[in-house]
């Protein structure tokens, strides 16, 4: 287990490393009701695996890819929210890659002002990059990220073994955007 600890003006949060730790996450997070977020290129038995873990769990999945990056989308998570009677003492979990982290973390930044929020990363370039940093937001107008907030998670899990269900191309592509952003 590797462990980092991001260190801010404001706050600080852990970023856990390990392979098969998305098996035993239930340990490093207080019992809360939890809504997981995830879209429909994320496993099911990852979804599986994390919501055995959680007493009081709902799931809220959408369709994969960029332009699910919406405002709408982001206003879909805050009604499920809603509906389930989610206070500021509960959580939402990102599962999944960066438009999955981007758009659950900005709807924890909104709802009530802010509820507590994870992200687990499952592509290269979310587990390299987007999943640190409190970056959070959709697109607008025609425009990426036009809306959204620096809003930090609480705790990072990141599971190299999340990645083995990749194909090549999405596995690579990550790693050369990494490479190419450094």
């Amino acid at each position: 287990m590797k462990k980092i600890i991001i260190v801010l003006k404001t706050t600080s949060y852990p970023i856990f490393i390990e392979q098969g730790l998305l098996g035993h996450i239930a340990h490093y997070l207080q019992p809360k009701k939890t809504l997981i977020v995830t879209d429909n290129g994320v496993p099911w038995a990852y979804i599986q695996t994390l919501s055995r873990q959680i007493s009081h769990v709902f799931v809220h999945t959408f369709l994969s890819g960029e332009t699910q990056k919406t405002p709408q989308t982001c206003l879909e998570i805050c009604g499920q929210l809603q509906k389930h009677h989610f206070t500021r003492n509960d959580r939402v979990i990102a599962l999944g890659g960066g438009v999955v982290g981007d758009v659950a973390g900005f709807a924890a930044s909104m709802y009530m002002r802010g509820i507590d929020f994870v992200n687990i990363p499952t592509t290269t370039l979310s587990q390299i990059d987007s999943s640190v940093g409190g970056k959070t937001g959709v697109n607008f107008g025609g425009m990426k990220n036009q809306l959204g907030s620096f809003y930090q998670p609480s705790h990072v899990f990141i599971d190299p073994l999340l990645l083995s269900t990749l194909d090549p191309y999405q596995y690579h592509s990550g790693l050369v955007e990494a490479v190419k952003a450094g």
